[in-house]
C-alpha cells in the first residue's frame, strides 16, 4: 500500500514539475521575439513596455463596455497565451484571423492567465508611450 502511495506522490510531483517548468521557462530559452513577455510573465511584472511577435491563437468577442477593444490571444512557445486588448476607439481594427502572426507593442500587465497587453495605439497624452500592432506590412496605431 505504501509503495502505491509513494509512486502516486512521485508521479504527481513530476507532473507538477513539468507543468511549472513550462510556465517558468528560462528567458534564455525563449525565442528573441518572445523574450520580453516571457520575462514579464516569470517576474509577474506590471506596467512594462514590451514588443512581441507571435501567432494569433484565438479571436475573442470585442469588449464593448466603455471604450471598445478588439481582443485576441497570442500563443507563446512556453505554452501560455497573452491577451491583447486593442482600443478600436483610438486605433483601427486589425483584420487578423487565427493563425496569423502579428507584432504587438504595448503595456504588459501580468495576471494568472498569462497577462494582457494593452495601450497598443498612439498616445493620447504625453504621459504614456504609444503602442502599435504590425500586420502584413501595415501599422495599426
Amino acid at each position: 500500500m505504501w509503495a502505491r502511495s509513494s509512486t502516486l506522490v512521485l508521479a504527481l510531483g513530476l507532473l507538477l514539475s513539468a507543468c511549472s517548468s513550462t510556465m517558468q521557462r528560462p528567458v534564455s530559452d525563449a525565442p528573441p521575439q518572445e523574450a520580453e513577455v516571457i520575462a514579464a510573465q516569470n517576474n509577474q511584472a506590471r506596467r512594462v513596455e514590451v514588443t512581441l511577435t507571435a501567432p494569433v491563437r484565438k479571436l475573442l468577442p470585442d469588449d464593448t463596455k466603455g471604450l471598445q477593444h478588439q481582443r485576441f490571444l497570442l500563443q507563446l512557445s512556453n505554452g501560455s497565451t497573452v491577451l491583447v486588448a486593442h482600443d478600436i476607439d483610438m486605433a483601427p481594427r486589425v483584420p487578423i484571423n487565427a493563425g496569423d502572426t502579428v507584432t504587438v507593442h504595448g503595456e504588459y500587465i501580468w495576471n494568472q492567465k498569462g497577462g494582457v497587453i494593452h495601450w497598443t495605439h498612439h498616445s493620447d497624452n504625453g504621459r504614456h508611450e504609444g503602442g502599435y500592432i504590425d500586420f502584413q506590412g501595415q501599422r495599426y496605431q
